[in-house]
């Protein structure tokens, strides 16, 4: 097995752990001040936290060239950029609220699949049957872990409205994982990350604006901005240039099916530090996790090499 497939792994991993600690650690924030607000300041940090990794990366080299990599694929910086930082955002954040946690977290975990669907019809990547049947034994395990310890999944017609705004945003991601491999493979993953939330910032602050007048300044203290900064520096931040590596270095569907892992990690984080219980089905649903995730990867791999 190659190396860099196992430090792709490790890296996911840990984007994996930030994205799980993410949810409560926002909480805090969101008491605060409304999430399209909150999405502003989040972007502010990722944008410093970005553009000083593309300074790092650029140093010794002629500040005439700062642009280069933009210029080479402004088109394609520009689409990726609408769709994985701003109507993937505003998705999320619009569906989440008008239906429950646990069918978001169900619904989302699509997102792994949309991302091959588009990879094949794009010509980005090719999956093979049982890199197919690994992508549904893995979605099947989501849906346990998330179904069997929830009593918050909701079908009716009052969360349809909201199913329907989170399963957009599925469809969203996967097409940005899925359409990300030709930029990320020519440039390097920090300039396509930093020149997205460029391009995302003015637009997110355009549809936070009218938010402004609804944050309670009162409550914006130390911990809140601490939330922030964890959010805005490695969620949206450090994590996307690590998915976006990883997008070019073993694939997008590769990439993608890590985010059947989330819903587990916060199981896992339940049970180490709220005192939960887990039942026989969430048990099993994670093993369909993981065995879902080992045959992805392996045969990926194999048909890539």
């Amino acid at each position: 097995m190659p190396t860099d497939s196992w430090k792709s792994d490790a890296s996911l991993l840990l984007v994996v752990l930030i994205w799980g600690a993410n949810f409560p650690i926002l909480k805090v924030a969101l008491e605060a001040m409304p999430i399209h607000v909150l999405n502003v300041f989040r972007f502010i940090v990722s944008a410093g936290v970005l553009g000083s990794m593309y300074l790092w990366s650029r140093r010794g080299q002629d500040m005439a060239t700062f642009f280069a990599p933009f210029k080479r694929h402004a088109r394609r910086l520009i689409v990726l950029a609408l769709i994985g930082y701003v109507f993937y955002q505003v998705c999320f954040v619009v569906g989440v609220n008008n239906t429950t946690a646990g069918s978001a977290a169900l619904i989302m975990t699509s997102a792994p699949m949309w991302t091959a669907v588009v990879g094949q019809i794009a010509g980005t990547e090719y999956l093979g049957r049982f890199a197919w049947i690994g992508l549904a034994v893995s979605m099947l395990g989501t849906a346990f872990v998330v179904a069997a310890g929830s009593e918050t999944v909701a079908v009716g017609a009052g969360s349809l409205f909201g199913n329907a705004v989170i399963l957009l945003g599925a469809i969203l991601w996967g097409a940005y994982t899925a359409l990300n491999k030709p930029v990320v493979s020519d440039i390097s993953p920090v300039a396509a990350t930093f020149f997205g939330i460029m391009i995302a910032l003015p637009v997110l602050a355009g549809i936070g604006a009218p938010y402004a007048s609804g944050v309670a300044w009162g409550e914006v203290d130390l911990w809140v901005w601490l939330a922030i900064i964890f959010s805005g520096g490695l969620s949206t931040g450090i994590a996307f240039v690590i998915w976006n590596t990883a997008v070019r270095n073993v694939g997008a569907s590769n990439t993608a099916i890590y985010n059947n892992l989330v819903p587990l990690v916060a199981l896992a984080g339940g049970v180490l530090f709220l005192d939960e219980t887990v039942n026989a089905w969430q048990i099993a649903g994670g093993v369909l996790i993981i065995a879902g995730l080992v045959l992805v990867r392996r045969y990926r791999l194999r048909e890539a090499a």
